[in-house]
C-alpha cells in the first residue's frame, strides 16, 4: 500500500475540553495542490467509502518538524459537503491528545494534512493529477497549511453546534489614509495593528459562538452591537481610529469575478400570436394527401327554379340540370428558417433553439392568418351598408348581416370579423357583462376583450381594412392546411444547423355570398353621432 500526504487550506474547529472534538476541513475540491509528487487535486466524492473508525488524529506540530506519528485519536465522522470532506475527531485523552486539543483552542495549531491511499486517479490537465477515489488513512493536524488562509477560524464552546459551515475570515490591509498616522515604514505601529486586528477577529470569533458560556456571561455580551465594542475598544481615539480601520470595505462592485449575472430564463418579448379568423370559422381543416391545390365540388344553380308544380295530372313535370363545379385554390408555402451555429446550440442558456421554436411559430401563425384574411376580404361578394353610431343602428347591421348569411348559406352568422377600429369602438360603447344583460344591445368585457351583440360573437381581424366587418359562419369559407413542421439539416462544414419552419395553406371560399362584407361602417363618437354614448350613460 502506496500512502501520499497532501496539505489544503484547513477549516478547523476545536471545541471545548468537556467534549475534546476537532473539526476539521480535511481537503477542498477540485483545488490545485502542490505536493512532493507533483500538482493534483480531489474530485467530490473522492473519499466516500471510507470508514471513520479507519481514520486517525495525528498531532504533527510545526510542518514538517517532527517525521514521527504521534496518535491523538479517531474520526466519528466523516462528511462529504459541497465544498470539500469534513471530519470530526473525537481527541484521546493522552498527553499528545490533550496537547493537540488545547494549542488548536488556542489557535497554534492552524492546518491540515490529509494521508490517503490513492484508488483511481485521472491525468488532467496541465500535468494535474486528479484523484478520483482514494481512501482516506489518517489526517494530521499542523501549526501552518503549505497555503495562506490556512488557520482556525473558530473555537466553539462544548454547546455550540458541529460540523458548522466554515465563515470567511476578513483579511486586513494597511492604510495610507492620511487620517490613520501610521506609517508603512514603521514596524512598531504595523506591528500594532496586526495585534489589534487579530484581537478584533478573535473577539468578533468568540461573539459569533454565542453570548453565554459555561459558568456565567460571556465576556462579550456586554455589548449589544460591533459598533459599541468599536466605541469602548479604547480611551485613546487614535487606537480606536487604527482598530475601525483594520476592517477594509469589500463591495460587490469591486468582486466582478465572483458576482454572476443573475439571468432571468424565462424569455421575454415573444407573444404567443392567435389565428382568430380561423378558428372562427370552424379552425383549420385538412388539406388532403395529394396535389398543390384544393378542390370542392359545388352547386351555384337556382334553388328555386329546381321543383315547379305540376300543372295538371300527367302533365311533364319541372326538367333542370343540375351541375356540381369544381371549386378549387392553390396550395401556398409558408416557411422560414435559419443557420444555427453548433455553439449557439450547445452553450446557450436559456436554449435558443427553444426560444426560436417559439418565435418562428409565432410568426407562423400571423403569417398564415393575415393570408385567411386578406383572401376574406378579397372573396367576398355579400354587401351590407353598416353603422354603429347607435344602439339601434347596431342591432340593426348585426340582425341584417346574420340574415344575409343565411339567405345565401342556409344558417345564419357564426361570427362577425370586424377591424380593430371596430371593435374598440363596440366595446367603449357596450354594457359590461358583470352588469347584467338585460334589455341591452350587447356585452364587452374589457377583462377578456370578449364582445357580444345579439348572441353573435364579434372577433377582432387585426389584418381587415378599417370600419370594415365581415359577417359568416363555417359553411361559406375555411381556412385548410398541413403543417407546421420543421425540417432540419446540419450543415457541418459551417458548424451549423439549418432549422426551417413551414407549412402548407390554402383559403377555401365555399360560399362567396356567404361572407356579407359592411364597408365604410359609421363609429361611435364621430362629430354629430355621439347618440350611442348617451345611450348607455
Amino acid at each position: 500500500m502506496t500512502l501520499r500526504t497532501t496539505t489544503f487550506p484547513a477549516v478547523i474547529t476545536a471545541r471545548g475540553a468537556a467534549e475534546r472534538v476537532i473539526e476539521v476541513r480535511v481537503v477542498p475540491w477540485d483545488v490545485i495542490g502542490e505536493t512532493a509528487d507533483g500538482r493534483e487535486l480531489f474530485r467530490r466524492g473522492a473519499f466516500e467509502g471510507t470508514a471513520p473508525e479507519d481514520v486517525t488524529l495525528e498531532a504533527i506540530g510545526p510542518h514538517g518538524a517532527d517525521p514521527g506519528v504521534r496518535l491523538a485519536g479517531r474520526a466519528a465522522r466523516l462528511e462529504d459537503r459541497e465544498d470539500g470532506a469534513y471530519a470530526a475527531f473525537g481527541v484521546s485523552r493522552t498527553r499528545d491528545g490533550d496537547e493537540l486539543l488545547e494549542l488548536t483552542r488556542d489557535g497554534v495549531y492552524r492546518g491540515a494534512s490529509a494521508v490517503f491511499e490513492p484508488i483511481e486517479d485521472r491525468a488532467g490537465d496541465s500535468g494535474v493529477t486528479e484523484r478520483i477515489r482514494a481512501r482516506l488513512v489518517r489526517v494530521g493536524i499542523v501549526e501552518r497549511g503549505a497555503y495562506p488562509g490556512a488557520e482556525v477560524l473558530a473555537v466553539r464552546s462544548e454547546d455550540a453546534q458541529p460540523m458548522t459551515e466554515p465563515q470567511a475570515a476578513p483579511v486586513a490591509a494597511p492604510t495610507t489614509d492620511p487620517g490613520v498616522r501610521v506609517a508603512a515604514d514603521n514596524p512598531a505601529q504595523l506591528d500594532a495593528l496586526e495585534d489589534l486586528r487579530s484581537d478584533l477577529l478573535a473577539r468578533m470569533t468568540a461573539l459569533e459562538a454565542g453570548s453565554t458560556r459555561r459558568g456565567g456571561p460571556h465576556l462579550m455580551a456586554r455589548w449589544s452591537a460591533f459598533g459599541e465594542y468599536l466605541k469602548d475598544a479604547s480611551g485613546d481615539p487614535e487606537s480606536a481610529v487604527l482598530l475601525a480601520r483594520a476592517l477594509v470595505d469589500q463591495k460587490a462592485a469591486t468582486n466582478p469575478g465572483v458576482m454572476a449575472p443573475s439571468f432571468v430564463s424565462d424569455v421575454k418579448g415573444i407573444v404567443d400570436a392567435s389565428r382568430p379568423a380561423i378558428e372562427a370559422t370552424g379552425g383549420p381543416g385538412p388539406l388532403g394527401a395529394s396535389g398543390m391545390s384544393l378542390h370542392w365540388p359545388y352547386f351555384a344553380g337556382d334553388l328555386g327554379a329546381l321543383v315547379g308544380k305540376q300543372s295538371a295530372e300527367k302533365t311533364e313535370i319541372t326538367s333542370v340540370v343540375v351541375n356540381l363545379l369544381d371549386g378549387n385554390a392553390p396550395i401556398e408555402t409558408f416557411a422560414g428558417g435559419s443557420d444555427i451555429s453548433y455553439q449557439l446550440i450547445r452553450r446557450s442558456s436559456p436554449s435558443y433553439l427553444e426560444a426560436y421554436g417559439r418565435i418562428m411559430l409565432a410568426g407562423w401563425a400571423l403569417t398564415t392568418e393575415r393570408e385567411y384574411e386578406d383572401d376574406l376580404e378579397a372573396g367576398a361578394t355579400g354587401t351590407l351598408t353598416g353603422s354603429i353610431a347607435t344602439d339601434a343602428d347596431t342591432r340593426e347591421t348585426f340582425f341584417a348581416g346574420s340574415a344575409k348569411v343565411r339567405s345565401a348559406t342556409g344558417a345564419p352568422a357564426s361570427a362577425v370579423l370586424v377591424a380593430s377600429d371596430v371593435f374598440a369602438a363596440l366595446g367603449a360603447v357596450l354594457t359590461p357583462a358583470s352588469y347584467g344583460t338585460a334589455n341591452v344591445t350587447g356585452t364587452a368585457q374589457a377583462s377578456t376583450l370578449q364582445i357580444n351583440v345579439s348572441g353573435l360573437a364579434v372577433i377582432e381581424a387585426p389584418y381587415l381594412t378599417a370600419g370594415s366587418a365581415i359577417f359568416t359562419n363555417e359553411r361559406a369559407a375555411q381556412w385548410h392546411e398541413d403543417g407546421p413542421f420543421v425540417a432540419t439539416a446540419e450543415d457541418v462544414a459551417k458548424l451549423g444547423q439549418n432549422r426551417a419552419y413551414w407549412s402548407m395553406g390554402a383559403t377555401g371560399i365555399f360560399i362567396p355570398a356567404g361572407l356579407v362584407k359592411a364597408t365604410a361602417i359609421v363609429l361611435p363618437f364621430a362629430a354629430g353621432a355621439d347618440k350611442g354614448r348617451k345611450a348607455q350613460a
